[in-house]
């Protein structure tokens, strides 16, 4: 790409032809945000096999996908097309996907059905665990588990989750737990020791703060077999 390609001239006061820097980085700036309107998909509605059902359902919301960093191309751009560079290359981005194909989400992902409190870890199209849930509590607005698809951040072993910090200096929880594997924010998958049952309408009435709590057992086959970038996706 060259930079006759795009459009940098403007006319001075006697009406004649010259370069204009600012006309130039415009034009590239338009063209970035073309590709960013045409290939992003954060959020997107995505079509999805329950398995529960067997039906398939549209899932919308949440931050997984492809989204092109629009600054940072931008700047690469102009960098390559002043330096006279021919590329061929893939958008620098700033979230990426498993794959373009289908619905993006591939064959590796946890399934979390929050109607049902039940979710499922299938890797390569293998089902590797799954587990009755207690996802947030329906009854406070800020607890309740946020559907969409996401992808895991990644995993800790051994973490103190913490509520909001209070005016005394405390926090308004403090929990303790061997495997934290977040994905939305301060939402995550993780081990649940002190909860006596799993699913059904637990979640209703005495739900997790929006996380999806598991059995230890299951959250330990899990986290070793889970890697950062895998899509979560979560519905109702």
């Amino acid at each position: 790409m060259h930079i006759s390609h795009f459009r940098a001239l403007s006319q001075d006061e006697n009406g004649k032809l010259v370069y204009d820097e600012e006309v130039f980085q415009e034009n590239v700036k338009q063209y970035v945000r073309s590709l960013a309107e045409k290939y992003n998909t954060v959020g997107t509605k995505r079509t999805f096999i329950s398995t529960a059902s067997g039906a398939e359902i549209v899932v919308e919301g949440g931050a997984y996908g492809w989204e092109i960093d629009q600054q940072k191309e931008m700047e690469q751009l102009l960098e390559e097309i002043k330096g006279g560079a021919v590329v061929s290359r893939e958008p620098l981005y700033v979230s990426t996907a498993v794959t373009r194909e289908g619905n993006e989400i591939g064959n590796t992902y946890v399934e979390v059905d929050l109607e049902n409190q039940h979710m499922w870890f299938y890797k390569n199209g293998k089902l590797i665990v799954e587990s009755d849930i207690i996802s947030g509590l329906m009854t406070k607005k800020d607890c309740v588990t946020p559907e969409g698809v996401y992808s895991l951040n990644y995993k800790q072993k051994g973490k103190t989750l913490r509520g909001r910090q209070q005016s005394n200096g405390t926090y308004e929880y403090e929990s303790w737990v061997d495997y934290w594997m977040p994905f939305n924010g301060g939402i995550g998958l993780h081990d649940v020791s002190w909860k006596p049952a799993f699913g059904g309408i637990i979640y209703k009435t005495d739900g997790s703060h929006g996380c999806i709590n598991l059995p230890p057992s299951i959250a330990s086959i899990v986290y070793e077999n889970i890697e950062a970038g895998v899509p979560i996706v979560c519905f109702y």
